[in-house]
């Protein structure tokens, strides 16, 4: 029997190199936590933030040794009636802080240096919370790319149906025109859905050394959407432990040191003075002592820079008030946000992708067995694929919403807890 236009055209689309291309090689397979593992130990940004926060630590250790002592000597001559003859002076002067000046300045570097400790924290939590988003998107990638593969292979079957038959009648070519178009659309997600998660794999290598060229398995765990929250709970936890928050309390904590700082150094500095001298004119003279020199700053006492510090911390305190707001108000969007992922998740169970696959393969054998017309069939194919993309995409909608309320707390336990959601 001849075959048609319309079927030549078809089998031609199937056999195209774009659609029918071979898989990429594959790597080793990782679980979501050994995937987190590898990035948290290979990665710089955590060894960067270590060396800043040792690095301040060592500056405020720096800060609180005192200065070391001064020493000055003097020779000339000395001239007594008519007589003269040599002189020379030696004096030492060790500055002691009794106004405890270093004491202040090292207690604003140790709150620098826990301010990174804070956010280095924090950076751990993004490291994992980043590497688990990108893992579940890469995920949903494979699973959409396998799901085309088997729509193409379905394919081959309305193709293998089109190529013996001619369609004389407005309804078959009506019927071969609607499947060469969706043979293109299913070229185009086949395309779309392999470059996604291509994509999601070189951003994944910013945080973890895999093989390039190669696409490793990384299971997830399946997100069942029971777990609802309670907003209060969020929020305390929330206030407490946000990164952020703590930053800026201890930037507050800082200014009211730097206000401290700015009134010590309006008094004068101390200094313990040793001196000796030696003069031999008709006689010989000798002078020594001991006593305290007093360096006095400017007359105003550094009124101005008393006022300047007190506008920071004032600064600072508003600025804590803001961000707090800011925070509330974030965490009631992302809790609604999430609540939304999440009833749209238990609409979409797990048990329900292996339903979809059942149904497909019924669809199959009934569309061999002439039990099942064209377009019904096509409407089936339709149908199961939209649903199995929203189920996927529900999973990696409610991981990203859950990653976010688990950074906005830095939980430690991110990990474990987002398989909880």
């Amino acid at each position: 029997m001849s075959r048609s236009i319309a079927a030549v055209a078809v089998s031609m689309i199937l056999s195209c190199p774009g659609f029918a291309q071979e898989a990429p090689p594959t790597a080793k397979k990782y679980s979501l936590a050994e995937l987190v593992s590898l990035a948290l130990k290979s990665t710089p940004l955590l060894s960067a933030r270590d060396a800043r926060v040792e690095g301040k630590r060592l500056s405020a250790a720096q800060a609180r040794v005192w200065s070391g002592p001064s020493a000055g000597f003097l020779a000339g001559r000395t001239r007594q009636t008519s007589a003269s003859g040599s002189r020379f002076e030696l004096s030492v002067a060790q500055p002691i802080p009794l106004t405890g000046i270093p004491g202040l300045r090292g207690g604003l570097l140790d709150l620098e240096s826990e301010s990174g400790r804070v956010s280095r924290a924090a950076a751990e939590v993004f490291v994992t919370l980043t590497v688990a988003q990108g893992a579940y998107e890469y995920g949903a990638g494979r699973r959409k790319a396998a799901f085309a593969e088997k729509r193409r292979k379905r394919f081959e079957l309305v193709s293998s149906y089109l190529a013996g038959r001619v369609f004389p009648t407005p309804q078959r070519k009506a019927e071969s025109r609607i499947v060469a178009n969706r043979v293109k659309n299913l070229i185009a997600e086949a395309i779309q859905s392999e470059a996604g998660y291509k994509a999601s794999l070189e951003r994944l290598r910013a945080y973890v050394p895999l093989d390039t060229g190669k696409y490793p398995d990384v299971e997830v765990p399946w997100l069942s959407g029971k777990r609802g929250l309670d907003e209060k709970e969020w929020l305390d936890r929330a206030v407490a432990d946000n990164p952020e928050l703590r930053v800026q309390r201890l930037a507050v904590k800082g200014a009211g040191l730097e206000k401290t700082l700015a009134s010590r150094e309006g008094l004068p500095d101390t200094a313990l003075v040793a001196s000796y001298e030696k003069g031999q004119a008709d006689i010989t003279g000798t002078d020594y002592g001991l006593g305290v020199s007093l360096s006095f700053p400017s007359w105003n006492r550094n009124r101005s820079g008393v006022k300047s510090a007190e506008q920071k911390k004032i600064a600072e305190e508003r600025q804590l008030g803001f961000e707090e707001q800011k925070l509330k108000a974030e965490l009631a969007r992302a809790l609604i946000e999430y609540e939304a992922a999440r009833r749209t998740v238990l609409k979409y169970p797990q048990e329900m992708i292996a339903e979809l696959d059942a149904q497909l393969q019924d669809a199959d054998e009934g569309f061999r067995k002439g039990q099942l017309d064209l377009l019904t069939f096509l409407e089936l194919d339709g149908s199961a694929s939209e649903t199995f993309g929203r189920a996927i995409d529900a999973q990696v909608e409610l991981a990203a919403k859950a990653a976010e309320l688990l950074a906005v707390t830095a939980d430690k336990d991110a990990l474990t807890k987002l398989a909880s959601f």
